[in-house]
């Protein structure tokens, strides 16, 4: 009876793994988009090709008059609201920086409010891009909602873009790559 079983799992385990074997179509971790519409793609979100300058349609450096995101100075940088493993919304723990930030745009109003994000490297680059924009995004309502002008503000989604790769989700290094930095810019 014992091999029986033994002798039907490993049969179950053969048909199983064959199975996977002979999968048609995309695996399940391959969702980086492409150019065209596809089953993968059903929203038409950009491709690599298209993604080449920071943030998303319609908001980036070109719109910023300079602003370059790869060279921004430790001393423009006026708060940095860290974020959990693939999540958005603004933590406890990192409000009061969103509030100082508020703080230092309410006594500086000619400066711009350049909101910077990051991911980590795990994902793909869309989903990242994305991620990084929905990290801006939270910052920047949590940012109107304590009182300042939401046209002061600029999103820049870099998501994975200079982020330590091959590191471990728990380790200093990742935890630092996901942020918002808070840039003023004039």
């Amino acid at each position: 009876m014992k091999k029986a079983i033994t002798l039907a799992a490993v049969a179950f385990s053969i048909f199983f793994l064959s199975a996977c074997d002979s999968m048609d179509g995309p695996s399940p971790l391959d969702t980086r988009a492409t150019s065209s519409s596809n089953e993968l793609n059903p929203g038409d979100l950009p491709g690599d090709s298209d993604m080449s300058d920071v943030g998303l349609p319609g908001r980036g450096i070109n719109d910023m008059g300079g602003f370059n995101p790869d060279n921004i100075k430790p001393e423009d940088i006026v708060e940095t609201i860290y974020f959990g493993f693939d999540q958005y919304a603004v933590g406890a723990g990192e409000r009061g920086k969103v509030k100082r930030a508020v703080d230092f745009y309410s006594s500086n109003p000619d400066m711009k409010v350049v909101l910077v994000g990051h991911t980590d490297w795990y994902g793909t680059e869309e989903y990242n891009m994305l991620l990084s924009d929905r990290r801006c995004k939270a910052v920047q309502d949590y940012a109107v909602s304590l009182g300042l002008d939401p046209s002061r503000i600029e999103i820049i989604a870099r998501g994975e873009a200079g982020a330590i790769v091959d590191v471990a989700k728990d380790s200093p290094e990742a935890k630092h790559d996901r942020r918002v930095d808070v840039v003023k810019f004039k």
